[in-house]
């Protein structure tokens, strides 16, 4: 029971040196480590990039459609946790379109007539029919 607990002690000092060792080159950047990523400093373009990114961040979050949100966060905060590869989701795109056509119907003093769908078959075939389908 000793020689396993003395063992595996040895074993866990051996992997934390290790997380270390890694740990260091990555924060060195070292493209060996890092997963062939080189790891550079921020340049004048990429801060004038995060300031529009910034910037479009805040006329987003002060759009109409978000008036009535409070956020105990600010744009920066956002951007700052975001990725540097531009994402599209067609969801948020979808969302965009339903809202428009929301506001479209409270400006005309119209409504959208809707039914729910219980499978995609049914979907494609209330589509023809119907503005928006609710799933």
């Amino acid at each position: 029971v000793q020689a396993f607990l003395a063992s595996s002690c040895l074993l866990l000092a051996a992997m934390a040196h290790r997380a270390l060792v890694l740990q260091r080159h990555v924060l060195h950047g070292d493209v060996l480590v890092s997963g062939g990523i080189q790891m550079q400093a921020t340049n004048a373009s990429e801060d004038s990039n995060w300031a529009d990114r910034v910037k479009s961040m805040a006329a987003w979050m002060a759009s109409d459609r978000f008036k009535h949100t409070t956020r105990p966060y600010k744009p920066e905060d956002v951007v700052k946790l975001q990725g540097t590869m531009p994402l599209h989701f067609t969801g948020a795109k979808i969302s965009e379109k339903l809202y428009k056509l929301m506001r479209e119907h409270q400006a005309n003093g119209t409504c959208s007539h809707t039914f729910g769908a219980l499978d995609p078959v049914q979907v494609v075939q209330m589509a023809k029919y119907l503005t928006s389908v609710y799933v």
